[in-house]
């Protein structure tokens, strides 16, 4: 027996379904990142070691940025949807490029560290700022992907 197509109220409703399922997940998740936030800061206070303590910031800031983007998801979802229009896709246009220049820079020189350490702390600190470095490469040429697509479409 073949699907029956759904109804046009079924197609309104779905959506609004999957975004309270989205909304509770978002913010279970923003209790996650309160929990580390409150771990780091207490760890932070107990120890006096430098490497302990910068880890501990760094993750606190992490969870702290993951708060607010979470929360901007909240906000799309429950007060006003994100617009990306291709005017503002052009405004990252010129810098785009060479930012991503400037990150894959970044990387090979990160790599180029790591080659000539020696030192456990050294290299840790290292892989940090190399996947750090990563992380923005990617999102940037996402953020181009995204910028390319939108002309193409529009």
């Amino acid at each position: 027996m073949p699907e029956r197509a759904p109804s046009k109220k079924e197609k309104i409703k779905r959506p609004v379904e999957l975004s309270g399922k989205l909304l509770h997940t978002l913010r279970e998740w923003q209790k996650l990142e309160d929990a580390t936030i409150k771990f780091s800061e207490e760890l932070m206070e107990k120890t006096d070691n430098k490497l302990i303590r910068m880890t501990m910031e760094m993750i606190k800031h992490d969870s702290q940025k993951h708060k607010v983007m979470q929360q901007m998801l909240i906000d799309s979802l429950t007060k006003e949807a994100f617009i990306l229009s291709p005017d503002d896709l052009a405004l990252l246009s010129s810098g785009l490029n060479k930012h991503l220049a400037a990150e894959a820079k970044s990387l090979e020189l990160a790599d180029e560290a790591l080659k000539n350490s020696e030192l456990f702390v050294t290299r840790y600190i290292l892989s940090y700022l190399i996947a750090d470095e990563q992380k923005h490469h990617k999102l940037l040429s996402n953020l181009n992907e995204l910028k390319r697509a939108t002309v193409f479409v529009t």
